[in-house]
């Protein structure tokens, strides 16, 4: 009678270590899973170590850069181009963002053209729809308060499976037409000129982000607003 009284305590202990060690096993792997996504961000988007001569693009680069740019501000005959191959989910892009974008617009004004080309990463599940989204808000007029949006409010739709809903609401937010902004976006009318812009970006040597050219001169990284204003004003005085 003992004996059958213990043998189902031995199976009942035995199932709850297996369930234990399988639930310790699933979050090793989640671990390492997340160090090897963290390694790769940092691999691709980290700020790269100056090269020993600084690499321009030529003329004809420079100018294939801008033309047909979705996303522009500032007047075609501004004595600094910027050009920023970037994308809404990327930690570095945000952190430039907010440390360095605004102090940028804020002192040079109209003395610069800044232009936006997309390029999400394939290991952040939200960057090509959100790039999407962005182009959808533009179609409408108001590419680049969407834009400030998508990287205020990254921390709410950057986790998310689907991320649909919340960015249909960002165009409520914003006074745009929602029907007209979910039909771009379900539709996918985007698609295929974002990948042109990753296209144009690999062309140009661009490998992660964000990447910039400042009339042509290639700068890496969420750089400190000090390392854009001195190029900045390098071309400024020329």
């Amino acid at each position: 009678m003992e004996s059958n009284k213990i043998t189902p305590i031995l199976i009942a202990a035995l199932i709850f270590a297996a369930f234990v060690s399988g639930s310790l096993w699933n979050k090793v792997r989640n671990l390492e899973s997340e160090k090897e996504e963290q390694k790769a961000e940092e691999m691709v988007q980290a700020p790269e170590a100056a090269p020993e001569e600084p690499q321009v693009l030529g003329v004809e680069d420079q100018a294939e850069i801008v033309a047909e740019a979705a996303a522009v501000k500032g007047l075609d005959g501004a004595k600094v181009t910027i050009v920023e191959f970037s994308e809404y989910q990327c930690p570095f892009c945000k952190r430039y963002v907010d440390s360095a974008y605004k102090r940028i617009l804020d002192e040079y004004g109209e003395e610069i053209r800044y232009v936006f080309r997309d390029y999400p990463l394939p290991f952040h599940p939200n960057a090509q729809i959100t790039s999407e989204a962005a182009r959808c808000a533009g179609e409408q007029g108001d590419y680049w308060s969407y834009h400030d949006k998508l990287f205020e409010d990254q921390e709410t739709w950057s986790n998310l499976d689907s991320p649909k809903e919340t960015l249909v609401g960002y165009a409520g937010t914003l006074g745009l037409n929602q029907a007209n902004f979910q039909t771009c976006l379900n539709n996918g009318t985007y698609i295929q000129a974002i990948k042109d812009d990753v296209s144009l970006g690999q062309k140009m040597g661009v490998s992660g982000t964000p990447t910039f050219f400042i009339n042509g001169q290639k700068l890496v990284g969420a750089q400190p607003f000090e390392n854009f204003k001195t190029t900045i004003d390098q071309e400024l005085a020329k």
